[in-house]
């Protein structure tokens, strides 16, 4: 389980990725390394292959788009993280997100799984996909995702230049500038969601503007838009090396209490000019932290979790959330 409880409410693409995973609690990757932030942007799910699998592409139309599923040992029995990025081969794509199990690039081979789509996984002296009881890619299949990329690629590109246009604006909007792209056949539509701005990137790994694989539809030849806070507030919040990151590493530096961390994050997230109110409770039984906030954690210090903007009545809020032991909940 993710230590921070608010990366549903990072766009509903998001919410999709989290709803797809099996309801009987599986074995996960442990994250070693510190990355809050990865695991707040990713959309990435780490979980038991049996349901995991599901959310793989089998349509030639859509394989470009859809997601690899990355496997830690050299076998489809076991724990899969499934990710999404065209950009990427699922061997560059597989390398990061197994890194903490030490496995790079060419300890890997990408196969075609019958039945349920691309996956990566350890050769373990094996010389093909064959030997691991496994199909090779498709001929097709790097023209796809290549093809997939430079979607996305312009998808993401009217995104970054389109400021905060509501999801109806910015589809009408997208959709001209796909077909002047020659993407004919293609359009954008408003597919709801709370926030204000119309948006189509999925944040990946530790970029806003990741993917916008979950959005696409290739079969219909649509990308959905939905309204989630303007970009310079989530990068405010999970950019790299922005005052929201930053909030980890301070309150492992030092031991706050629950009001003086609440002062700091107001303070820190000001600039934002969006108001801030706060969610108090302790760690799930089912969570962890690692050092040096979990030993501030087990000091009795207060602890930063994570943020996000909620809008209530169409008004843009941040919640943030703090832990601290046998700490009241509000």
């Amino acid at each position: 389980m993710s230590e921070i409880p608010f990366v549903d409410r990072l766009g509903d693409a998001l919410d999709a990725a989290i709803a797809k995973q099996p309801s009987r609690a599986p074995r996960r990757f442990r994250l070693t390394r510190r990355r809050h932030l990865a695991v707040a942007l990713v959309a990435l799910t780490a979980v038991g292959a049996g349901a995991a699998v599901a959310t793989l592409s089998t349509d030639p139309v859509e394989i470009g788009f859809g997601a690899v599923g990355c496997f830690d040992r050299p076998s489809t029995d076991g724990d899969v993280a499934i990710v999404s990025d065209p950009t990427r081969t699922p061997l560059q794509v597989c390398a990061t997100a197994l890194e903490s199990s030490g496995l790079a690039a060419d300890d890997l081979i990408a196969c075609q799984w019958a039945g349920h789509g691309v996956v990566a996984l350890p050769r373990a002296g094996r010389p093909s996909c064959a030997a691991l009881g496994l199909s090779p890619l498709s001929p097709g299949y790097r023209r796809a995702r290549l093809r997939a990329a430079r979607l996305q690629a312009a998808a993401i590109e009217f995104e970054r230049g389109a400021g905060c246009l509501r999801p109806r604006r910015f589809a009408a909007r997208l959709t001209a500038a796909l077909r002047a792209g020659g993407w004919v056949g293609w359009r954008a539509v408003d597919a709801g969601g709370a926030g204000p701005c119309g948006r189509v990137s999925v944040p990946t790994g530790s970029s806003l503007l990741g993917s916008v694989g979950p959005s696409v539809d290739a079969t219909a030849r649509t990308i959905d838009v939905k309204g989630r806070a303007p970009v310079e507030l989530e990068l405010m919040l999970y950019g790299t090396g922005s005052p929201g990151s930053r909030l980890f590493d301070v309150s492992g530096e030092r031991c706050f209490t629950l009001a003086g961390l609440e002062a700091h994050v107001r303070d820190a997230l000001a600039p934002a000019g969006v108001p801030s109110r706060f969610k108090r409770g302790s760690m799930p039984p089912d969570s962890g932290v690692e050092a040096p906030r979990g030993t501030r954690y087990a000091e009795g210090c207060a602890i930063f979790v994570g943020a996000a903007p909620v809008f209530p009545d169409d008004r843009t809020e941040i919640v943030a959330e703090i832990w601290q032991r046998d700490a009241p909940l509000g």
